[in-house]
């Protein structure tokens, strides 16, 4: 009988109570969605030419370490392996030449530069074997 009192006074059912939420507090499907929409997001920022630049340069890490000129960073061992090297510096240079018409000058630059270098040490480490 005092619940009765209680939803007539303040206007709500015991049943709706359950159904919301407290106020302040989210649900995991609330959450979930907002989570989304923050990750939908952030994917709509990365365009294709911004995504190819930063496969380059992870590929230009792997790169310089089987050119035997850094560190691997897990092993910290310097090992080179030549072949992956090529493979690695062909492949940026198929990238590069995919988006080379959408990058900025400086962009443009910067991985005409990493390439000179890449494969100027290619060719050197290539000799001395």
């Amino acid at each position: 009988m005092k619940e009765d009192t209680n939803e007539t006074l303040t206007g709500t059912d015991s049943r709706d109570k359950k159904d919301k939420p407290p106020e302040g507090k989210e649900t995991k499907e609330t959450a979930g969605e907002e989570k989304e929409k923050e990750v939908g997001e952030e994917t709509k920022e990365l365009d294709l030419p911004t995504l190819f630049i930063w496969f380059i340069s992870l590929l230009s890490g792997k790169a310089w370490e089987y050119l035997g000129l850094i560190m691997n960073p897990e092993t910290k061992q310097i090992n080179q392996d030549l072949k992956k090297a090529k493979i690695s510096i062909d492949t940026i240079a198929f990238l590069y030449e995919q988006i080379k018409d959408f990058l900025s000058r400086e962009d443009f630059n910067r991985i005409e530069n990493l390439l000179t270098n890449l494969r100027m040490n290619y060719v050197q480490k290539l000799k001395k074997e």
